[in-house]
């Protein structure tokens, strides 16, 4: 299924996000400052994106699979870009956090994360006195392995 996503790039002389493959789930996010992160240090770094995300959608922004190997990762472990925030300064940045043991020289136009739009579903909550369901035994009940 094609979704059609307006897109407002800050810095033209970036690309604009792509899919590497056919069977791509995520695109590949880039951003546009160079930089040095020293370990245990976080930044947040422009990409020069003003995404907006269509009604009925969220972005989800995931550190790439190579992010591991560089040692570093997203601070908050996932953005998640609401359809309302697509103004003309709404620019995507990333939370970039070197949780490696070296210094991480970050370069312009690095593709740092991924962005899936994922359909989402408004809850209506309806509050109940008791509940059916018998309880699991709490978080972890299930086992460690």
């Amino acid at each position: 299924m094609d979704l059609h996503v307006t897109i407002k790039r800050l810095d033209p002389s970036l690309p604009l996000p792509v899919y590497k493959t056919a069977g791509a789930a995520g695109f590949d996010i880039a951003v546009r400052e160079a930089l040095t992160l020293q370990p245990g240090e976080r930044r947040i770094i422009p990409t020069g994106l003003v995404v907006c995300v269509p009604a009925g959608y969220v972005l989800l922004v995931f550190p790439r699979s190579s992010s591991a190997k560089k040692g570093i990762t997203l601070a908050n472990g996932v953005g998640v870009i609401d359809e309302d925030y697509c103004g003309p300064e709404d620019e995507l940045k990333l939370p970039i956090y070197n949780i490696g043991a070296e210094a991480y020289v970050v370069e312009r136009g690095e593709r740092l994360a991924q962005g899936v739009f994922v359909p989402i579903a408004r809850a209506q909550f309806v509050e109940t006195e008791s509940l059916e369901s018998p309880s699991r035994g709490g978080f972890g009940s299930t086992g460690l392995i």
